[in-house]
C-alpha cells in the first residue's frame, strides 16, 4: 500500500507559503505582477524574455466581479512562459508543443483569475501591508540581489521602475498574508495507525483472515503472505496516516471505521483483496511532511474553490 502525493500542488503550496508567490496585474486597481526580478526576499534567477507584441493588444482577458485583467498582462505573463517553454526543449511547430502553449495558457488565465479573487477577499477582509513591512521586505530583495546597484540592473532588464517594484511586492506581501491565513492553523488531523495485507484473490483472503480469528498472528502473516513489498517485510505496518493518504480509499476507509484492535473482513480494493487491522487512532495527531502540505494543499484548495463558487467570471482571452 503505497500513500499519495499531490505533487501538482505540493510544490506550488512551498513555493507560495514558504516562499512567497509574485502575482499578475489587472486594469481597475495594481495588481500583483508574477514577474522575474520582482523583489522579494526570495527573487531568483530572471526567467527569460519573449519579445513584446508588435501592436498594444486591447481589451479584457478576463472580467472578474466587475474587475478587469488586462490582456496586456495575460500576453505579457504567456510570453514569459512561452520563452520558458522554448528554452526547455518544447517545439511549439508541433502538435504536442502546441497543446502544452494551449494548456499553459488555460493554467495562466486561470492564476490571474484566482490572484484577483484572492485579493478582492483580502479587501473584504481588511487586510493590509503596512509601509514598515514593505521596506523591511524591499531591504531583503536588494540584499538577495547582491546590493542596490545589482538590484537596479535587475529591474532595468525586468522593464519595472521602482515605484511599480514597491506596488507589486505590496501586494505580493497581501497574497502571501491571505494564503499564511487559510493554511496557518492547519497542524493536526484525525489519522489512525493501521496495517494491511494484501493478495491477489478473495479465496486466500479469506483463508488467511480465518487463521488470523483462529488466532494467527497478523504481522506474521503478512511478512508471510503480503503481496505488497514495500510493508510485507514490516508486518504490514502502514504507519499512521490522515483520510486522503492512501492510494487505495477502501483500504482507507476500513482502516477509519475499525476501533483500534479491530480486524476488517476481506477488502477488494483497486490492486488486491485486503485484510486490514488498525492499531491506534488519534482525533488529532501532529501532521508533519508531505502530509502536513498535503492537507494545507486540500485546505487552499477548498479555499479558492468557494471564491470561485460565489464569483462573476468572464473568461475572454481563452475559454
Amino acid at each position: 500500500m503505497r500513500l499519495t502525493s499531490n505533487r501538482k500542488w505540493l510544490g506550488w503550496l512551498v513555493v507560495v507559503v514558504l516562499l512567497g508567490l509574485g502575482v499578475t496585474a489587472c486594469d481597475s486597481t495594481p495588481a500583483p505582477v508574477r514577474k522575474a526580478g520582482v523583489p522579494t526576499a526570495t527573487a531568483g534567477a530572471v526567467q527569460p524574455q519573449a519579445a513584446p507584441p508588435t501592436a498594444p493588444p486591447q481589451g479584457p482577458a478576463a472580467i472578474v466581479n466587475g474587475q478587469e485583467i488586462s490582456m496586456a498582462s495575460f500576453l505579457r505573463e504567456v510570453q514569459q512562459r512561452q520563452a520558458v517553454l522554448v528554452q526547455s526543449g518544447v517545439n511549439l511547430n508541433t502538435s504536442q508543443g502546441a497543446a502544452q502553449l494551449e494548456q499553459m495558457k488555460q493554467q495562466v488565465l486561470d492564476n490571474l483569475i484566482d490572484d484577483v479573487l484572492v485579493m478582492q477577499d483580502a479587501a473584504k477582509q481588511g487586510m493590509t501591508v503596512s509601509d514598515a513591512e514593505l521596506e523591511a521586505e524591499l531591504q531583503k530583495g536588494i540584499s538577495s540581489a547582491g546590493g542596490q546597484a545589482k538590484f537596479d540592473e535587475q529591474l532595468k532588464r525586468d522593464g519595472q521602475t521602482l515605484d511599480e517594484a514597491r506596488s507589486i511586492l505590496r501586494l505580493q506581501l497581501l497574497y502571501q498574508k491571505m494564503l499564511a491565513k487559510v493554511v496557518g492553523n492547519i497542524q493536526t488531523a484525525e489519522q489512525v495507525h493501521a496495517r494491511d495485507i494484501r493478495v491477489d484473490s478473495q479465496a486466500k483472503a479469506q483463508d488467511i483472515l480465518a487463521q488470523i480469528q483462529a488466532g494467527a498472528d497478523f504481522g506474521q502473516m503478512a511478512r508471510q503472505y503480503s503481496q505488497d513489498t514495500a510493508t510485507a517485510t514490516n508486518g504490514g505496518d502502514l504507519g499512521w496516516f490522515p483520510r486522503g493518504k492512501l492510494t487505495e480509499k477502501e483500504v482507507e476507509d476500513a482502516a477509519f471505521a475499525l476501533q483500534p484492535g479491530q480486524i476488517s473482513d476481506v477488502v477488494h480494493g483497486a490492486f488486491g483483496f485486503h485484510i486490514v487491522q488498525t492499531l491506534e487512532r488519534d482525533p488529532a495527531r501532529q501532521l508533519e511532511g508531505d502530509s502536513l502540505l498535503e492537507a494545507q494543499q486540500q485546505a487552499m484548495e477548498n479555499y479558492l474553490n468557494g471564491l470561485r463558487a460565489q464569483a462573476k467570471v468572464q473568461r475572454l482571452a481563452v475559454q
